[in-house]
């Protein structure tokens, strides 16, 4: 099964610098514009499953409507949209809405960029969730086997390449884990794409792309 992830349009949060995680702001206005060109352009990735994934979070669930919007507008048919808590982002417990700059200091010291050249992602978060206070952050082991369960539901139903709409942080511990030499950028683009290939039962990951843009003609 080949997936195509699609990272969220841009967030308040991702606009102020902070961590989101589990907490949820709406998108901008150009998150919502954003969104609804990439969606006039979807059809350029070829025969897709009719059913769109999509994190529990409300910043996701408002991309899918605007990626039907623009694919609507383009004179195709609106996906079916299901949302799954198990496609959200890493939680964060206490460091939730906290600045993502004073956040990683505290991690290594250092900036996000310079702290993952150092510590994997897996690393970052376990670290992170040590630091938790409230002990509620969840660990790299809590976060794969959430997200992989996910992964395995849809690919029970689904033969067809996949689109699922969910977050950065999810999209940097997969390829910082099983594609590092692909991490030119930290943190992928809003909306950007990046595909992934899942063969098999085994939860085994293999990055096809990361951070691209869909192929626009219109």
């Amino acid at each position: 099964m080949d997936v195509y992830f699609i990272r969220h349009g841009e967030t308040y949060f991702n606009k102020l610098g902070k961590m989101q995680g589990w907490s949820d702001t709406p998108l901008t206005k150009a998150g919502h514009e954003e969104a609804y060109r990439m969606g006039r352009t979807l059809g350029n990735l070829g025969e897709v499953a009719d059913t769109i994934y999509s994190s529990d979070m409300n910043r996701s669930v408002q991309t899918v409507t605007e990626l039907n919007n623009g694919i609507k507008a383009a004179g195709g048919k609106p996906l079916k949209m299901l949302t799954m808590p198990e496609l959200r982002e890493q939680f964060y417990g206490s460091f939730e809405g906290q600045s993502k700059k004073d956040t990683y200091a505290k991690i290594s010291g250092k900036s996000v960029e310079d702290t993952l050249k150092e510590m994997s992602a897996n690393d970052m978060q376990d670290k992170l969730a040590k630091l938790d206070p409230t002990h509620l952050a969840e660990t790299s082991k809590q976060f794969w086997n959430r997200f992989a369960s996910g992964i395995k539901k849809i690919s029970e139903v689904q033969t067809k390449p996949v689109i699922v709409v969910t977050h950065s942080a999810i999209l940097t511990a997969l390829v910082n884990t099983y594609a590092p030499f692909l991490l030119d950028q930290v943190e992928p683009n809003n909306l950007s794409l990046t595909k992934v290939h899942f063969d098999g039962d085994k939860f085994e990951p293999k990055i096809v792309y990361y951070n691209e843009q869909v192929e626009q003609d219109i």
